[in-house]
């Protein structure tokens, strides 16, 4: 399940992973562009936009596809079944405001004692790590800018030109800078039902060919359905050789 595999992320722990090349993953349907060097896939990902990702800290889930023009830094997870558009900017970088000077050549650990803390207003020295995480079926449009440590809840949808600052709820649609809640996809009662089904665990084949259009319908076909084995979709490491 999709959720063992973020509770493994999120401890720090290594993800499962076979090393395959470009051509190995292009057999299993997969689509990706260049500079995807160290990164954890898993079956039907499109991906055409860059990351920034030196320690195998960037997980896309299966079905999942972003478009061009974008780019995700590390320590970020996308769950399965997203749709992400172009130009978007997945935990963006964040330079630290409390030193010196803001420039990289510039940049030091931050060093204050709590009394200093105090003086410049800072409350708590911030995380040295933030994990972004973006759960199942989550649409983000063109232009939006997620920033580190956000957690974006299943079903979500993020306006255009959105910068989201804070974490988004199951289900609820936000716009706007910084991003705001403007309404949910679907009643209390109905997002409960989707949640407990976790529909995004079941074989794609499955999926397909069950009745979508329709939320009433849809949930009626996953209560009928026997006990099923979930996706096995195995870990890819895409590992290529940097080409000038």
């Amino acid at each position: 399940m999709i959720e063992r595999k973020l509770a493994t992320f999120l401890s720090g722990q290594e993800l499962k992973r076979d090393a395959l090349t470009r051509e190995e993953l292009e057999l299993h349907g997969m689509r990706f562009s260049r500079g995807l060097r160290n990164t954890v896939f898993e079956l039907g990902v499109h991906f055409h936009s860059g990351i920034i990702n030196p320690d195998f800290t960037v997980f896309l889930g299966a079905y999942s596809y972003m478009n061009d023009l974008g780019y995700i830094r590390d320590n970020t997870f996308i769950g399965r079944y997203c749709s992400i558009g172009r130009r978007v900017t997945i935990s963006a970088g964040i330079h630290p405001m409390h030193g010196v000077s803001t420039h990289p050549s510039l940049r030091k650990p931050m060093d204050y004692n709590t009394s200093q803390l105090s003086e410049l207003g800072i409350e708590s020295p911030p995380p040295t790590v933030k994990k972004t995480k973006i759960l199942n079926d989550v649409w983000i449009g063109d232009g939006a800018i997620v920033m580190p440590g956000v957690e974006i809840g299943t079903g979500a949808v993020i306006g255009a030109n959105a910068v989201v600052t804070r974490n988004v709820p199951d289900y609820a649609v936000v716009g706007g800078t910084p991003a705001h809640i403007i309404k949910y996809r679907f009643p209390e009662l109905v997002r409960e039902k989707l949640l407990k089904s976790q529909w995004w665990n079941l074989p794609h084949d499955v999926l397909i060919n069950m009745p979508k259009g329709n939320i009433f319908d849809f949930l009626c076909a996953i209560d009928d359905l026997p006990q099923l084995q979930e996706e096995k979709a195995t870990y890819y490491l895409l590992h290529e050789e940097e080409k000038d």
